[in-house]
């Protein structure tokens, strides 16, 4: 029987379509294999746009299924775990699929326990699995995800937490849990570009550019950056320029502009916007630091790899994954960025980096280890 593989998300910011577009570019190759990729209305849109950018090709073996938006439940997780995994399973029948891939299981453990039965195996990414249990929030957590795992109803768990493994397969009682790759890529760029790039948003050569990338959220740490230039003289402020770099929400930008007016002598370059290929190197090639300051973030961040890829150091959380990975490779600093005086003090501190870690540690996040760890754990269930 022909391999018919849905990868199943309705989350499409942060990481999601970039793990989707490697994905499909993986199976273009393999034409063995059907794919039915189920997103938002809005991902085929972005996904046409990337394959124009980046002059991708992909194959006729790319079905694209588009979830309609009353479809996706917004805001309760616990409503949004039933309603999606029974939707999941409702296009997997429709479509045919004989294996799913959930893009972000971490939705789905009530829906798994109490949701319809899977006809076909399920395999799920996990950004936030359980980790060793510190309090009453992780004793929960792991009998959800026992009970879910005890169900049957998922058959791989592919973690980018990749110190979860051990409890994830615990919980399984078996080794059903893998650790996956956080992938990267970097395309080539040219000194013109650079240099068009500089000159186009004013990107200054004699201070220190440190750039916050990403879907700019709360989670960010923008407010904790702001707060430590509040601790430095305007003089001192005057060499530094922060590149803020992606799509914000508006009321959070206003929240954020009325921030940077209290600091008129911080030079502040706004990208706000979804960014693609060359932008995206761009800004870390002509960043100094890149901040990776998340506030409650415990997993993984594909930001960190991206500094790594452009040799450039970071200041990061020193929670969770975050700080073990920066400690790790020697990949920068990292601090309690709710810590103001802590804050600022590394943006004046020197930043020392490894780069044979640094290699190392993008050697392990690559394309090729993501899409073969996914596409080699599902196949060994079949």
């Amino acid at each position: 029987m022909k391999q018919r593989l849905l990868l199943f998300d309705t989350i499409l910011d942060g990481h999601h379509p970039e793990y989707l577009i490697h994905l499909i570019g993986y199976y273009s190759s393999r034409p063995e294999v059907d794919v039915i990729v189920a997103t938002g209305a809005s991902f085929q849109e972005e996904f046409t746009k990337r394959q124009k950018a980046e002059q991708l090709v992909w194959g006729d073996n790319i079905q694209f299924y588009s979830i309609p938006e009353h479809l996706i439940v917004k805001g309760n997780i616990l409503l949004r775990s039933l309603r999606e995994w029974n939707l999941m399973l409702a296009i997997a029948k429709e479509t045919q699929a004989n294996q799913a891939v959930l893009m972000y299981m971490d939705y789905f453990p009530l829906g798994a326990i109490m949701g319809n039965k899977a006809a076909v195996p399920v395999a799920g990414i996990s950004f936030r699995p359980p980790r060793e249990i510190q309090g009453p929030f992780d004793f929960v957590k792991h009998k959800m995800w026992q009970s879910m795992l005890a169900s049957g109803q998922i058959t791989r768990v592919f973690s980018l937490v990749h110190s979860a493994v051990p409890v994830l397969n615990a919980l399984a009682g078996e080794r059903r849990a893998l650790p996956l790759a956080d992938p990267v890529i970097q395309l080539p760029l040219s000194a013109s570009q650079i240099a068009d790039f500089r000159l186009k948003h004013a990107i200054p050569n004699d201070k220190k550019v440190y750039l916050n990338f990403g879907q700019l959220d709360q989670r960010k740490g923008i407010e904790g950056f702001l707060l430590a230039c509040k601790q430095k003289s305007p003089a001192e402020l005057n060499q530094i320029c922060l590149l803020l770099a992606g799509p914000i929400e508006p009321a959070y930008q206003a929240h954020i502009e009325s921030l940077l007016g209290e600091l008129p002598d911080l030079e502040v370059i706004k990208l706000f916007d979804h960014l693609h290929y060359p932008t995206i190197e761009l800004c870390f090639e002509v960043a100094d630091v890149v901040l990776v300051t998340y506030q409650g973030h415990m997993g993984m961040s594909s930001v960190l790899i991206r500094a790594a890829l452009a040799g450039k150091p970071v200041i990061g959380t020193s929670m969770g994954t975050i700080g073990a990975t920066i400690d790790a490779y020697q990949l920068g600093l990292s601090i309690d960025p709710s810590n103001a005086f802590e804050f600022a003090q590394a943006l004046t501190g020197k930043l020392k980096t490894n780069a044979a870690l640094q290699s190392e540690f993008v050697r392990q996040n690559s394309v090729e280890a993501f899409t073969l760890t996914i596409a080699q754990g599902i196949e060994s269930l079949s």
